[in-house]
């Protein structure tokens, strides 16, 4: 198992042992796949889609995809970048078609990053920590699906430039340059909207 801060990710002895039955056609085994993976699936696609029925929906057809395709997956890659790269591909190319991207509805959940800092119980201090919540949320929405997508998977997944490139089936730097950019535009989309207030 090749780890990486502290947690296997490039191969996983269990996932192939998994893929191995699968591809034989044992179902138990898929489906055991499935319900190791769906939420961290769901949630990926909920952070591109910010809809519960799209993320839902591309979660699904995400597994459907493998389901079709596990004979073609080859024993010694990563399972996880593989489903990852499927369900990062569906939502880039479904956020292409809207050319826009669907506002976000309540969602409690799973915490963002951002939330998981708060310490403080001050009312005021948590409607200015939420307030900028909203306004990153909003930002990191109004990315261009290549650059959100990159974003997504180092901060809220903390994939490394490695495996984001693995995911996405792009070159290291074209996942630095991507992520250069985001950052940039966020940076100036933020300042933005601090400076409309």
């Amino acid at each position: 198992m090749v780890k990486s801060k502290g947690k296997a990710v490039f191969k996983n002895e269990d996932d192939e042992r998994l893929v191995a039955k699968a591809q034989e056609g044992d179902l138990f085994s898929f489906d055991h796949l499935v319900k190791k993976y769906q939420k961290k699936i769901y949630f990926l696609a909920y952070r591109m889609m910010k809809n519960h029925d799209a993320a839902d929906d591309i979660a699904q057809e995400t597994f459907i995809n493998v389901y079709s395709s596990i004979k073609s997956f080859k024993p010694g890659y990563s399972f996880y970048s593989w489903l990852y790269r499927i369900c990062m591909n569906l939502s880039i190319n479904h956020l292409k078609r809207q050319k826009f991207v669907i506002p976000e509805s309540q969602f409690e959940e799973e915490a963002s990053p951002l939330e998981k800092e708060t310490t403080t119980e001050d009312p005021l201090s948590l409607l200015v920590q939420k307030e900028r919540e909203r306004k990153i949320e909003q930002a990191i929405d109004s990315l261009p699906p290549k650059y959100k997508a990159v974003f997504i998977l180092k901060v809220y997944e903390d994939l490394s430039y490695e495996e984001i490139a693995q995911t996405l089936k792009i070159s290291l730097g074209t996942v630095m340059s991507r992520l250069f950019r985001a950052r940039e535009r966020l940076q100036k989309l933020l300042k933005d909207m601090v400076l409309e207030k």
